[in-house]
């Protein structure tokens, strides 16, 4: 199946479990078929913007008709029609409500995706005898219950890229509370370690979701300032002003 299937599989709510797995994969790991979802997800909110106007005009032109007819039925018709515009001013006021001021939730829905594996490169029929490497084997698989356990495993499990990948699991499990808990030492971690760094870097702004998500809108609002606002930060930066700008 190729990606135009796949997306419009998605947005038509059909995907099978099989097909829901690579849509998560190819979304997660190949950038232009990033790029094209999100394209198509755009054009389709246009499209259902018009398509919106469209109705109204067409209730505006039966109510021109109607006026035509006799009074008994224009009148019954004319109730009919102010109902039908009610309505659709009322789906509006829901559309532009969801998408100009989402809710926590539908914010961090639009916005989380478990980070790829940047630690650990998984190679197809090798199995090293690791712990470590067992878990980003079950992280990439998705097994998040047994990547987690894993990690618990390690030798050093405090390490912050096993806290930050022990976190995405956490959330992929909508186990907020527990990640914030494994990203909160990992995002104040000043170790001068320039892969430290970056796993700090990424924990700032997973930890921001992470708040935004437990409804706390006042941690993540400081958590996304953090990220937005520090001086060699790039990982989201864009993404966390944006969110600024919607939920002070």
């Amino acid at each position: 199946m190729n990606n135009i299937d796949l997306i419009d599989k998605y947005f038509a709510n059909s995907l099978t479990p099989k097909e829901q797995n690579s849509f998560n994969d190819l979304l997660q790991n190949n950038e232009e078929f990033k790029k094209e979802f999100q394209f198509h997800k755009d054009l389709k909110k246009v499209i259902d913007i018009n398509r919106s106007e469209e109705l109204k005009q067409d209730l505006q032109q039966f109510e021109k008709e109607y006026q035509e007819k006799s009074t008994t039925k224009f009148l019954f018709n004319k109730w009919l029609i102010a109902a039908s515009i009610t309505l659709l001013i009322g789906f509006g006021l829901w559309f532009v409500k969801d998408t100009y001021f989402p809710s926590n939730e539908q914010l961090y829905t639009r916005n989380f995706e478990p980070y790829r594996n940047i630690v650990q490169p998984v190679v197809r029929g090798e199995s090293p005898k690791t712990i470590e490497y067992s878990a980003f084997v079950a992280y990439e698989n998705k097994d998040y219950h047994k990547a987690i356990n894993l990690f618990n495993s390690v030798p050093n499990p405090n390490k912050p890229h096993i806290q930050f990948y022990k976190a995405m699991c956490l959330l992929s499990l909508d186990n907020t509370d527990d990640a914030i808990q494994s990203l909160l030492p990992v995002a104040v971690n000043e170790n001068t370690d320039s892969s430290s760094k970056n796993f700090t870097e990424m924990a700032n702004w997973y930890l921001a979701l992470a708040y935004l998500k437990s409804g706390n809108t006042e941690k993540a609002l400081s958590q996304f300032s953090i990220v937005a606002n520090h001086p060699t930060y790039t990982f989201k930066k864009e993404e966390a002003k944006k969110i600024i700008e919607l939920i002070k």
